[in-house]
């Protein structure tokens, strides 16, 4: 039952980690904003996103100086493999920026769920 537990948990970001792949994949993504460095702020975006839910996945029995960090670094590290990845995808760039934006997102999501559960705990009875 807490393997169980332990794989729902995880099933947010696993869904997110595959999604990012996939369109990491394509040549070009349609219905990208046009602005400039667009890219950057969603690549913020969407790994915020994903350590939010990375988080979510790695929450439960983490002293609490690793409940921040630990999402960080695992996303940070993906965001490295998704450079790398997208290097050899023909049509698609890689570039240390896009890695800063995905750590930057990686921040933030980590500490919004961080600062989200802790006030949901000080509502709780």
């Amino acid at each position: 039952m807490k393997s169980l537990k332990v794989i729902l948990r995880w099933l947010p970001a696993a869904f997110i980690f595959a999604c990012s792949w996939y369109l990491s994949s394509q040549e070009t993504i349609e219905m990208m904003p046009s602005f400039w460095n667009a890219d950057k702020l969603v690549h913020c975006v969407c790994f915020a996103g994903l350590a939010f839910w990375v988080a979510f996945g790695v929450w439960v029995n983490l002293p609490t100086k690793w409940r921040i960090a630990l999402p960080v670094v695992i996303v940070s590290a993906y965001g490295v493999v998704d450079e790398i990845h997208q290097y050899f995808t023909p049509g698609r760039s890689s570039s240390p920026f896009d890695w800063m934006a995905d750590t930057l997102g990686a921040v933030i999501g980590s500490v919004v769920f961080f600062y989200v559960c802790k006030w949901i705990s000080a509502r709780l009875p």
